[in-house]
């Protein structure tokens, strides 16, 4: 355990907390039971005193332990589950699960700009593309930044939904868009300095990288999206026979 820790680039205490994070979630300690002793946590993880000290710190200010001097440290009730946005892999049960959240109203970004790389399918427009960038918002929790690129001629027919509604349902109700093709591509990710600052988190920490791109009929990439959720949040199911 001490070689693992010690390969860490995260400070020790972090990790200590972590490990007591997953023990909590994990249901080695139940609410009212009490943590081993600060001697017996620092004698297992091989780490210094103070170290356990600051990781309990960080668990009592969460939430999940109360440490009282000359008493122990008990485990608190369990926050209520959050529910998460599952990234299904049918463009319409996604679009359904995304009619109950509200974007931010301020934009991060509202231009007209190029898309970065190559999309996973199909064709640049000749016409360019406008970006909206922002955060999207759950049971007033931000859950993910996004940056959507929408091809020129769309965007100006349907600025004004694309700029208060969320894109998937005005792309999958409106007769006059016509959509082909879909792919959607999920990685683990690390959070950078500025994301971490829209999501609330630590830089480093872990979150999933989608990228979203819908064509019509002529191939042609009429909506790209770059996201960035918290790890937290979200969650993948698959039909495997489907």
């Amino acid at each position: 355990m001490t070689d693992t820790l010690r390969q860490s680039r995260s400070p020790l205490y972090l990790q200590i907390a972590e490990i007591l994070r997953q023990d909590l979630d994990r249901g080695v300690w139940l609410e009212g039971d009490f943590l081993p002793t600060v001697s017996e946590l620092s004698a297992k993880y091989s780490v210094a005193k103070i170290t356990v000290r600051q990781a309990v710190k960080i668990l009592d200010e969460e939430g999940l332990l109360k440490a009282r001097r000359g008493h122990g440290t008990s485990v608190l009730p369990k926050p209520p589950v959050r529910d998460r946005l599952v990234l299904g892999t049918h463009l319409s049960t996604l679009t359904d699960l995304y009619r109950g959240d509200k974007p931010t109203l301020k934009l991060l970004e509202d231009r007209l700009a190029n898309i970065p790389g190559k999309p996973l399918i199909g064709n640049l427009s000749k016409d360019g593309y406008h970006l909206l960038k922002r955060t999207h918002s759950r049971n007033g929790e931000v859950y993910c930044v996004i940056s959507i690129y929408f091809e020129k001629q769309l965007f100006k027919r349907h600025e004004d939904e694309f700029r208060t509604q969320l894109a998937l349902p005005v792309l999958l109700d409106s007769c006059d868009i016509d959509l082909a093709h879909a792919r959607q591509s999920l990685i683990i990710g690390k959070c950078d300095y500025n994301t971490a600052r829209l999501l609330k988190l630590a830089v480093g920490d872990s979150v999933a990288e989608v990228q979203r791109v819908i064509c019509d009929t002529e191939d042609q990439v009429i909506y790209l999206a770059d996201v960035i959720y918290r790890s937290d949040f979200v969650s993948l199911e698959m039909d495997l026979l489907a």
